[in-house]
């Protein structure tokens, strides 16, 4: 029972950590976006914190830059040399601690009475957020920012769900770029 309990608990605290909505969105509000039609990348294109070698990823780094490169095309932005933007990713983990703490009751008969017991479980999750900067070629000034978060799991994944995944991450992320 304790067990199923934990389960369930553990599953609504995740499930709370993944949402549709957008975690993170920022802008310039009185810039004007609609004449922008071209981009290019910023340097280093892709960073990733912490900057541990355990955390950079080469392959990563180019599934983002596909995926970008993909879906700014889709809204109609190509990709040129001296354009007005610059486009950055960067990959963030970040390691956290959950801790539940279940209250349980039992009760032992007329001679023993109730008794209630706590019982405190640590959880450590993986968290990693995407997040997209635009620039200013100019100015190298930030006009845009978008991010999103998601739970890492805890089994490895093939290279094809890791693909799709951030895929599906800078589709999520770019469908709000530009602004209305």
């Amino acid at each position: 029972m304790m067990i199923r309990y934990l389960l369930l608990v553990s599953m609504l605290t995740l499930s709370a950590c993944q949402s549709n909505q957008l975690a993170e969105l920022d802008y310039q509000p009185g810039r004007d976006y609609q004449g922008l039609t071209t981009w290019q990348w910023a340097e280093p294109a892709v960073q990733f914190v912490p900057d541990a070698a355990e955390q950079k990823n080469d392959l990563d780094s180019q599934r983002l830059r596909q995926a970008i490169s993909q879906q700014m095309l889709q809204q109609g932005f190509t990709e040129s040399k001296n354009a007005p933007l610059q486009v950055r990713a960067w990959l963030i983990t970040d390691r956290q601690q959950q801790r539940t703490e279940v209250l349980q009751s039992d009760y032992w008969g007329p001679m023993w009475g109730p008794s209630l017991r706590a019982e405190t479980y640590e959880i450590t999750i993986d968290l990693q957020k995407l997040q997209i900067d635009i620039l200013d070629s100019s100015n190298q000034q930030l006009i845009w920012r978008g991010s999103d978060s998601w739970v890492l799991p805890q089994q490895r994944i093939s290279p094809e769900a890791r693909t799709r995944k951030l895929q599906q991450q800078v589709e999520h992320i770019l469908h709000y770029f530009p602004p209305n």
